[in-house]
């Protein structure tokens, strides 16, 4: 069947009639909307979101702006085009049951706020006479104007900036209102850098108290022709009105001198000391002092005399060496320091010129420590290095034993073994007393090369005997000690036998020449008890027969000899095998004590009886037993 529009539109309302007609008809439910409050908002935010009003239907809503100049709507967002007011329409299609709804609110938009930018402080030279203003960033459209705060320094017209007086001022700028936007304001500092006068001299000016009543201040001269003000730090001493300047009283005053700013120049300043005197005091001599630190450290100082009753300071240009308080110098270090005194001015008297003395500060120098030295016979001539010290005297030296070192204008000249006290003397200086510091040179020789240490026997009661040393290749005293005294005691070179039984007689060498001590040698003595005497019997006479002529001779019977009885012998102690032996091996000195009690030095500190481990160089072995040297020898160690 073909239909046409009108036609068509005829067959689906027929149809629709004819639906209906055939359906049950059900009852609507009434759609039930909640409020929907004014909506303010400003010009500039853009857009906005709508919240429509609570509902109960689910049909979707639909938003509808009655001014579109003000505002356009876009599903739930709101684009806020102008400032005024809009009818915003909220609307719900009938939906299955729901009837359909709307509600209206307003819209208001209100004039927004410019956000302006930097508006940047500027300094410009006077001699560029004016400036264009460039105003600020704004998302406003407004119109700017500007105006100064000083028009006497610089005046606005439009963005221009004219010139006038070199300062600072402010450019005010005010952003009109439009329809859409409220009005801003923006401020920035403007500095007008003038042109510094040439200022000429200022002098001071020193006059006598009532000389003159008052004087006129002559300004220094200046490339800029600004007037003058003057003012005074101290009036009571002098005051100034205007140019007029007039003495008071006896003192200084700083007198200032302000040129105002003017035309292309800033303001100037220039000072001068005014001072009012009366007459000078007569003083006395100040003289220089010489102090020593060792008597006291501290010093009173006498000002010099004065015919003024003025107030004295002290002053030291060297705190290090001496301070100042009151009129007491702490003495700190050696040296010199100038000492200023300066007296202060009196209702008769001026203040004086400040005079100064030298104050020298002696002391002991800081002399650092001088490190003892080791040598061998036959070393070459070597030259002192002096120990340090705060001094700058010259050293001289002296030696304790010339034999051993001798020293001749700083060098020494080793010449013999043994040990020598080298003594270092700084001479004073003008600010150092003497001083002096020690060392040991310590030299080691050759060892002597001794020979046999012969063995002794006596008999108890014996006289005593010399000791007889075994021969040596060095001419060194000998000393001799006893492992027993009460057995064989010894004084000097003598040995007396004092008991029965056995001793070890040790003998030492001393250093003589290139020769060292020698090692110590040991001989042992043996005293035995007297023997027993035994008694002699006696013989017994032989009768003398007659002789008869004619008769034989009958031989005389001879007695026989009576035999002597056999002494018995008397025990004597059984002899202590007493050793002492060291060896070195590598840098080990092993010390082997066997009967007896030893004490064992190496280089001067204690060692042990055993295995003692030593440093590369000499080392020198000393062993005493009962505080007597029994053993001295040097090894050389590698």
């Amino acid at each position: 069947m073909h239909l046409t529009r009108k036609s068509y539109g005829y067959a689906i309302f027929t149809l629709v009639i004819s639906l209906v007609a055939s359906v049950t008809p059900a009852q609507a439910t009434y759609t039930i909307l909640g409020t929907f409050p004014i909506i303010t908002t400003t010009y500039g935010v853009g857009s906005i979101s709508i919240v429509p009003p609570t509902t109960n239907s689910p049909a979707p809503w639909v938003f509808a702006s009655s001014n579109t100049k003000v505002a356009t709507i876009s599903g739930k967002t709101i684009s806020i085009l102008g400032t005024g007011t809009s009818t915003i329409t909220a609307s719900q299609a009938a939906i299955g049951a729901f009837t359909a709804r709307s509600r209206s609110t307003q819209l208001r938009v209100n004039q927004g706020t410019p956000t302006v930018g930097v508006f940047a402080s500027q300094s410009i030279p006077i001699t560029q006479r004016t400036f264009t203003i460039v105003p600020p960033t704004s998302n406003s459209d407004g119109t700017w104007s500007f105006t100064s705060s000083n028009a006497n320094i610089a005046s606005v017209l439009g963005t221009k900036v004219t010139f006038h007086s070199g300062g600072v001022v402010m450019i005010y700028g005010v952003q009109g209102g439009t329809p859409n936007w409220k009005s801003a304001l923006a401020s920035m500092k403007l500095t007008i850098a003038a042109i510094a006068p040439v200022l000429g001299s200022f002098g001071d000016i020193s006059i006598m108290k009532d000389s003159v009543s008052s004087l006129t201040l002559n300004p220094p001269s200046s490339t800029s022709g600004a007037w003058w003000t003057f003012t005074s730090s101290n009036p009571s001493v002098a005051s100034v009105l205007s140019n007029i300047v007039t003495p008071h009283a006896f003192g200084t005053t700083i007198i200032t001198a302000t040129q105002n700013a003017v035309g292309d120049y800033s303001s100037a300043t220039a000072t001068m000391k005014f001072t009012v005197q009366g007459p000078l005091p007569t003083l006395g001599v100040f003289p220089d002092v010489t102090a020593q630190m060792s008597a006291s450290p501290s010093l009173t100082l006498v000002a010099p005399a004065s015919t003024s009753l003025g107030a004295w300071s002290f002053t030291s240009s060297d705190p290090t060496v001496a301070s100042i308080s009151g009129n007491t110098a702490s003495l700190l270090k050696p040296g010199t320091t100038t000492i200023t005194a300066s007296q202060a001015p009196t209702a008769t008297f001026a203040s004086p010129t400040p005079v100064s003395m030298t104050l020298t500060v002696v002391g002991p120098p800081v002399i650092g420590l001088w490190a003892d030295i080791q040598k061998v016979v036959k070393d070459p001539d070597f030259t002192l290095t002096p120990p340090t010290s705060t001094s700058s005297g010259a050293w001289t030296y002296a030696s304790s034993n010339p034999l051993i070192a001798e020293v001749v204008d700083g060098t020494v000249k080793v010449k013999g073994a043994g040990e020598a006290t080298i003594t270092a003397t700084q001479s004073a200086t003008p600010i150092y007393t003497q001083g002096s510091a020690k060392m040991t040179i310590l030299v080691f020789g050759a060892i002597p090369t001794i020979g046999t240490f012969a063995p002794i026997e006596a008999i108890i009661g014996d006289p005593a005997i010399a000791l007889k040393p075994p021969t040596s290749n060095s001419n060194g005293t000998w000393s001799f000690s006893s492992s027993d005294q009460k057995v064989a005691a010894v004084n000097g070179s003598s040995l007396l036998f004092t008991g029965v039984g056995t001793a070890t007689i040790f003998a030492v060498q001393s250093p003589a020449g290139i020769y060292s001590q020698s090692n110590t040698v040991q001989a042992q003595v043996t005293v035995k008890a007297k023997p027993t005497p035994t008694p002699t019997a006696k013989p017994t006479p032989t009768p003398t027969a007659k002789p008869t002529p004619t008769a034989k001779p009958t031989p005389s019977p001879t007695a026989k000899p009576t035999v002597k009885p056999t002494p018995t012998p008397t025990k004597s102690k059984s002899p202590v095998n007493k050793t002492i032996k060291v060896t070195a091996t590598g840098r080990v000195i092993t010390v082997v004590a066997i009967g007896v009690k030893a004490l064992v030095f190496i280089n001067g500190k204690p060692g042990k009886v055993g295995k003692n481990a030593v440093k590369p160089g000499i080392a020198s072995i000393v062993i005493t037993i009962d505080d007597k040297v029994v053993y001295r020898r040097v090894f050389t160690i590698k």
